[in-house]
């Protein structure tokens, strides 16, 4: 028997309740919008060109991913009948590379390189491994797949930080670059979670040009309005996410809107009403 299907049997069969909430809890730590919703606060409240390098790669990471699935279309485990999986809605037909491993690879391995510390390399390094587990544990994946995430998760750190410098200055190159893409995505026929993926960053690359351009708000403000500007922003992303979900179609042009006025919330749209509110009200 494959190697792969012993292990993802084994696996299966030494679940339990209190093991499958442990690894659900783990893989949801490593999907793009927890991992997003994260840099967003650190965005926001703490240091705000740290984390826009963090945001660059998690996202050129992520449309490298949903690239190669289509190139190279693994079907999932389950797709194959191996094991039954847990959680496996949202999950897409195609399987390598592990996306969530990928994404936690590339934030964690983006931290290290960002953060230059300890603390980042041993926790990062933990939670990647886990991420690799849980995404066996649930069927959701190869082991190969996650081993794919992890090699294409660190080419794609590297390749990003080589086009964004250290200073996270987005410039009128990387609106063209991620525009073309768009463009491509919104012409060509391309399967949903790649143009999600794409629009996501180029929200993202275009609220920052504007942020840096016109904007320009300080994220370290007192205690009492970085709760406010937490709550706002994560209310805001809510109402982006889930209202226009429930409001628009469900065809890939809608989709990427959506996807694309979140990004263009967390990077512009929030930073200009927080820039107001401080000056207004004096905070």
């Amino acid at each position: 028997m494959n190697l792969q299907i012993q292990i993802l049997q084994y696996l299966e069969s030494i679940r339990t309740d209190f093991l499958t909430t442990i690894m659900l809890v783990i893989t949801i730590m490593a999907e793009k919008l927890f991992l997003m919703t994260l840099i967003a606060c650190l965005y926001w409240c703490v240091d705000k060109i740290k984390s826009v390098r963090l945001a660059w790669i998690l996202l050129f990471s992520d449309a490298t991913n949903k690239m190669l699935k289509i190139i190279i279309k693994m079907p999932s485990p389950f797709e194959k009948g191996v094991v039954s999986p847990l959680k496996s809605k949202g999950a897409t037909l195609y399987s390598f590379p592990s996306s969530h491993t990928q994404s936690a690879t590339s934030f964690w391995v983006g931290s290290m390189m960002v953060l230059k510390s300890k603390g980042s390399f041993f926790m990062g390094s933990l939670i990647i491994i886990l991420t690799v587990l849980s995404r066996i544990y649930l069927g959701l994946n190869w082991p190969l797949d996650t081993i794919g995430g992890i090699v294409f998760g660190i080419l794609a750190v590297f390749l990003a930080n080589h086009l964004l410098c250290e200073k996270a200055i987005i410039n009128r190159w990387h609106i063209m670059m991620v525009s073309l893409v768009v463009l491509a995505a919104l012409l060509f026929p391309v399967q949903d979670d790649f143009a999600k993926s794409i629009a996501s960053l180029w929200g993202m690359t275009w609220g920052i040009y504007i942020e840096q351009k016109y904007i320009q708000f300080a994220p370290i403000q007192k205690r009492t309005f970085q709760i406010i500007k937490i709550v706002i922003g994560i209310l805001g992303m809510a109402i982006i996410y889930v209202g226009l979900n429930t409001v628009f179609p469900s065809y890939k042009t809608y989709e990427m809107i959506r996807y694309a006025l979140l990004f263009l919330w967390i990077s512009a749209g929030a930073p200009y009403l927080f820039k107001g509110l401080n000056t207004y009200f004096n905070l």
